[in-house]
């Protein structure tokens, strides 16, 4: 090496060490912030698959405790029935009314039952098998020839229980096929002999449908077995069936544990897809195992992939750095000044480079210390949405309540509409994306871009329609959207908007049913797919009253195509828009100062929400607790209220009750004062008997503060 290299290789020694221990860094702490973020995600993922199969674990055996009182409550009386006895044909006509009541019912909930059926020792049957006991079925088919119900697992399970009420083991439905397990009991006269067993049957693929298709929505999927560790529901169909010893099970290396009844918690296996899961199984108090499997990967790929954007950023700051210390290097061998300024650059530098990295390494070190408040804000989004699944399903409940009685109405406002299309279409695009769909949007540039109609029911019918194409196509398939103009006059214009996807389609038997309400075009493709059946029956009565239709166009195999013509107002000067804000400052521009109204409630919380909904009205409230406190008070002091607002389902006494206490009073104005029914019954017969009670409307729950606003508004100024 030659004189000259060397004084450059040492006059530049320092430098090099500087960069490469800047170089170097950024190593440690990008592996620290990786690794701590990562045990974040571990441990948000963890609780996440906790919290969900202790959430579907209480919602399942809550929801099995149903039908499980409704056989307890229904045998008594049938027991006593017996014991006074009633006749066999008025046994029958209640076991066919109870279970046309009991299978409508139940239309609302995953575990899915039928109707109550019974076999009876001290009835005779003279019809079908000459003298012998009776067999009754409230769903009115008849047992085959030979039938002997002791061979039943319904019959063990109930003389097993000894007069509780027993859960057969699931089995094979003699009649429809299905996989189902049975609620039954024993009844006894008053000297303790066998009358007979009641039974009412719940349908496993349903439970299981549930615990698949929630689990599979949140990333993960259930598994469900039965007492004999036999697999009752899984993602894949081919499971069904097998025994948890079965090689082909994931899980079987769990056979042991599981055979011991114990739970297995936060333990590694891969999945039936093949990728490495955490899983969950819990014990129902009625012996079956509920399993939660969480994939890692989608868990993990955010830490990856903020690995490479730290490495990346590692990087650029260390070559910006790096960049820096050289010309600085260099300007310091210039003069001492230069090196002062070097030193102040340096330390802006520093800042500007820790500063990002202070807040990375610092936030995960907030996330690690507050595992309490992550898991508590965990909670309350999982809580944010179920209520939002019950609210979608309450909605179209509602939804179809208010078109049954013809309470259903527009809100005509203006919008708009490439907007109100955005906003539909990212709701549903995440889903989308979860599915590798593609999803295209058309929209006709000669539609007026403000236009006037109610946005949110047409986002709604829009919501549906994608949502339906979303659900009945595979992955990697694809779905447009097309608006297209079709009229359009001085004041109106007829709007074409069309869904078409490469989904499953329909066959033509099962289009006729689409539009009806309360039914699904295929049942099994309903328990398949989910749904309430009411999204199509609601979105047609929607665009029929914006002056269009609803229309299809399927075949089986080859896809859909779902279309609407709506009628929507252009904007002009003299357009009288009846929008939400404006109707909302008239109401409260009216004189409710003054008036006084007596709230009968006897929950705190639905008080409080009244109280803080009428707070800006200034109206004065008064409160009941329960029908008796409000026949009280009214008796009292009946010349101070304008008007009542009458919970219905209440202690002591009901709201029925007490409105008609009300209105035989001797008083004045007992027969004349408004009394507003507010419930949570939205039905049509449920609206239909209030009227009857003697009330004057009804408003339903969840409260609305505009309906609330128009009804005072109404009674005050009608009784004015």
């Amino acid at each position: 090496m030659s004189k000259f290299a060397s004084f450059s290789f040492l006059k530049w020694k320092p430098i090099y060490a500087e960069l490469i221990f800047t170089a170097l860094v950024f190593i440690p702490i990008i592996l620290f912030s990786y690794l701590i973020t990562s045990k974040i995600v571990h441990n948000y993922m963890v609780d996440r698959a906790y919290n969900m199969v202790n959430f579907e674990r209480m919602k399942i055996e809550a929801d099995l405790m149903e039908p499980s009182t409704a056989l307890g409550i229904f045998s008594e009386s049938i027991q006593d029935m017996i014991i006074n006895g009633d006749s066999s044909e008025r046994i029958q006509q209640i076991f066919n009314k109870q279970s046309v009541y009991l299978n409508k019912k139940s239309e609302f909930s995953f575990s899915r039952y039928t109707g109550f059926y019974g076999y009876f020792i001290t009835l005779q049957d003279t019809h079908l098998y000459g003298t012998g006991p009776l067999y009754i079925n409230g769903m009115r088919w008849n047992t085959a020839n030979g039938f002997d119900p002791s061979e039943r697992p319904w019959y063990k399970a109930a003389i097993a229980a000894q007069g509780g009420i027993g859960e057969s083991h699931p089995y094979t439905d003699i009649v429809t096929g299905e996989e189902i397990f049975t609620y039954a009991r024993c009844i006894y006269d008053a000297d303790g002999n066998l009358i007979g067993i009641i039974c009412l049957d719940v349908q496993i693929s349903e439970i299981g449908k549930y615990i698949v298709d929630t689990s599979l929505t949140q990333g993960g999927y259930g598994i469900l077995l039965s007492q004999d560790l036999t697999v009752l529901a899984h993602p894949s169909e081919m499971f069904i069936g097998k025994t948890v010893g079965d090689p082909q099970l994931s899980f079987s290396i769990f056979k042991d544990e599981l055979e011991k009844g114990e739970d297995i918690i936060e333990r590694t296996m891969i999945s039936f897809d093949d990728l490495e899961s955490i899983c969950f199984f819990k014990k129902l108090s009625n012996g079956w195992r509920l399993g939660i499997v969480t994939p890692k990967l989608p868990f993990y790929i955010d830490v990856i992939k903020m690995a490479v954007g730290l490495v990346f950023l590692g990087a650029l700051f260390a070559a910006a750095l790096i960049f820096m210390l050289i010309r600085l290097d260099r300007a310091r061998r210039k003069s001492d000044m230069e090196s002062r300024y070097k030193s102040v650059f340096l330390a802006n530098m520093s800042h500007e480079m820790r500063t990002p990295m202070n807040a990375i390494i610092g936030m995960s070190a907030i996330g690690k210390n507050s595992g309490d408040i992550t898991r508590k804000d965990y909670c309350l989004s999982k809580i944010d949405e179920a209520s939002k699944h019950l609210l979608g399903v309450i909605n179209d409940i509602l939804d179809m309540s208010k078109i049954e009685a013809n309470k259903f109405e527009l809100s005509i406002t203006e919008f708009n509409f490439e907007n109100m299309i955005s906003r539909t279409v990212n709701v549903i695009n995440l889903r989308i994306e979860e599915k590798n769909q593609k999803l295209t949007v058309i929209i006709d540039e000669a539609i007026p871009r403000i236009l006037i109609g109610d946005d949110q029911r047409l986002a709604q019918v829009i919501t549906n329609l994608l949502g339906n194409a979303h659900k009945f196509t595979n992955k990697n398939g694809s779905i447009r959207l097309n608006a297209s103009l079709i009229h359009e006059d001085s004041e109106n214009v007829t709007i074409e908007i069309t869904v078409s996807d490469s989904g499953i389609g329909i066959s033509p038997e099962h289009q006729e049913k689409l539009f009806k309400s309360f039914q699904q075009a295929d049942a099994d493709m309903t328990r398949k797919y989910g749904g309430t059946g009411l999204g199509l029956s609601i979105s047609k009565n929607i665009v029929e009253m914006m002056g269009g239709s609803i229309w299809v166009r399927s075949e089986a195999a080859k896809g859909s195509t779902f279309g609407v013509f709506v009628q929507l107002k252009k904007k002009t000067d003299k357009n009288d828009i009846n929008d939400k804000s404006s109707k909302e400052k008239r109401i409260r521009n009216d004189k409710f100062k003054g008036r006084r109204i007596l709230l009968v409630e006897d929950m705190e919380i639905n008080r409080e929400v009244v109280i803080a909904l009428l707070e800006p009205t200034e109206v004065e409230i008064d409160i009941a607790e329960n029908g008796i406190a409000a026949v009280k008070s009214f008796s009292s002091n009946h010349e101070k209220y304008d008007l009542i607002l009458m919970d219905l389902q209440m202690p002591q006494m009901d709201g029925f009750t007490a409105t008609s206490q009300i209105r035989n009073l001797d008083l004045p104005n007992a027969k004349t004062i408004p009394i507003i029914a507010m419930t949570a019954n939205v039905f049509s017969e449920d609206i239909k008997k209030c009227l009857q009670t003697g009330m004057n409307d009804h408003i339903g729950k969840p409260l609305n503060v505009e309906e609330i606003l128009e009804k005072l508004n109404y009674y005050f100024n009608k009784k004015e």
